[in-house]
């Protein structure tokens, strides 16, 4: 009877020290967190760098969209001269129609191209100051 308490207290501690699993997570590396006012910084420099670009970008597509326009009026001028000389009505509309669906087009794509103003950051909380006391205190030289 000795004998077998003994087995059963040896194979119950040795049933203890065995892993449930033997899947092994690797333990999360730490993040730096960064106070509020530092990360509105960091996503202020971002920003201007943000804004800058699309800026350069909106200049570049402002000159596309002046050459669509020119190209445009030119195509106008054209199509106005050929109806006034030669009495091509119904052919100068089918071009002057022709020339501002493409204008169209190109301007759409142009401003697509673009896409959205980038958002500045919003500025951190300023701390919340603390609760006034009720008590008045009464300054000297004045009565109530």
């Amino acid at each position: 009877m000795r004998k077998v308490g003994l087995l059963v207290a040896l194979l119950f501690l040795s049933l203890i020290t065995v892993p449930a699993s033997a899947d092994v997570k690797p333990t999360p590396t730490p993040t730096s967190t960064l106070s509020p006012m530092v990360q509105y910084l960091l996503d202020l420099e971002k920003f201007k760098i943000e804004l800058r670009e699309y800026q350069e970008a909106r200049a570049l597509r402002e000159q596309e969209l002046r050459s669509i326009l020119f190209d445009f009026n030119k195509a106008l001028k054209k199509a106005y001269e050929d109806a006034r000389i030669a009495g091509k009505s119904a052919g100068s509309k089918a071009a002057l129609s022709s020339a501002r669906a493409a204008a169209a087009k190109a301007r759409d794509e142009a401003v697509e191209l673009l896409g959205p103003e980038p958002v500045a950051p919003t500025p951190p909380m300023k701390p919340m100051k603390g609760p006034k006391s009720s008590i008045q205190i009464q300054k000297p030289g004045k009565k109530k």
